[in-house]
């Protein structure tokens, strides 16, 4: 079945101003165009719909109710037509009106409502996605996210543009009722913690499970893992709890800041080991948006965000945090 064609625009705007004439001869006047371009736009029109559209013998001229009901709907068109436009245009001049963003929890949670606030004047509507990383990545690539904040820079895609916004390092959390001889651990300390104490940490199948059994292998310790989780809150509640000790990143330690009583929170391997967060997005699509977000994202972690995180780290400095050139 073949498709009807659409209502052209431009024969809508000429019909608005007809049933806003007294005659067509007024309507062309007022479009400065010839009676006969009016008469013939409106004629197309009719034909199109199959209806007579105005009693062309009454003066003033006046609607059919087919006519009446065009002439309504055609008002609305136009005028979502002509905001499209402003937004369209105030677009190219401010920057992004709609953005769809997609954070690995951690970042979620922590920047979330400081990037509603920092972009609100940018953006009209900011959409927040939050997930692990693979699934995030996934949304991405199928444009169901325009900017994605992980620790995956897909260097194998091209045409994105990137960003490396901080360095996250590993540390420690083991309960107040495990007796500490020295700190930071030394590495027979540590060794002896693995032995002696089950280890929660994350699941294989984040990224920052990854690194943690990474750093594991790097230092030689066997470490008895009991427990697995995917959630940061999980983890951390499992030490608070005296179950377990884990290894958690200073992005995941901002998650649960308020909530680590009872817990001491020591380097790793004097904070060798570490992810690193990027922003992606395609680029000369979003003008500087992506960049300003990634600035934010950055300077938050290193101004605002650092200095929280050392109140319950103190030894936890800024250039652990500060991404290599």
């Amino acid at each position: 079945m073949k498709a009807s064609p659409l209502i052209d625009t431009h024969a809508l705007a000429c019909f608005v101003c007809i049933a806003e004439s007294d005659s067509l001869t007024d309507a062309a006047q007022r479009l400065n165009v010839t009676q006969s371009a009016v008469s013939q736009t409106l004629k197309q029109l009719e034909t199109q719909l199959g209806t007579a559209l105005v009693i062309r013998r009454t003066r003033p001229l006046r609607l059919t109710a087919a006519g009446q009901v065009l002439k309504q709907q055609a008002d609305t068109l136009l005028g979502d037509l002509r905001r499209l436009a402003n937004q369209v245009r105030g677009a190219a001049q401010q920057g992004l009106i709609q953005c769809r963003l997609g954070l690995v929890t951690s970042c979620s949670e922590v920047f979330g409502s400081r990037l509603i606030a920092q972009m609100g004047a940018r953006i009209e509507q900011l959409t927040l996605r939050s997930g692990l990383t693979p699934s995030l990545t996934q949304s991405f690539l199928n444009r169901e996210v325009d900017i994605l904040v992980s620790n995956a820079p897909l260097p194998d895609i091209d045409g994105l543009e990137r960003h490396l916004l901080f360095r996250d390092p590993l540390l420690l959390a083991i309960p107040e009722h495990i007796d500490l001889p020295t700190t930071p651990l030394s590495r027979d300390t540590l060794a002896h913690l693995a032995l002696m104490h089950p280890l929660i940490r994350y699941g294989r199948n984040t990224h920052i499970g990854a690194i943690t059994e990474v750093a594991l292998r790097r230092m030689g310790l066997l470490a008895q893992v009991r427990y697995e989780t995917d959630d940061t809150h999980t983890l951390m509640r499992f030490v608070q709890d005296g179950h377990s000790w884990g290894i958690i990143s200073a992005l995941c330690l901002a998650q649960v800041a308020p909530h680590t009583r009872g817990v001491h929170l020591l380097p790793l391997d004097d904070s060798r080991h570490a992810r690193h967060l990027h922003l992606l997005a395609r680029r000369d699509e979003l003008g500087d948006i992506p960049a300003t977000i990634a600035r934010h994202i950055h300077q938050q972690m290193l101004g605002p965000v650092l200095g929280d995180l050392q109140h319950h780290a103190p030894w936890l400095e800024y250039h652990a945090l500060e991404p290599a050139e």
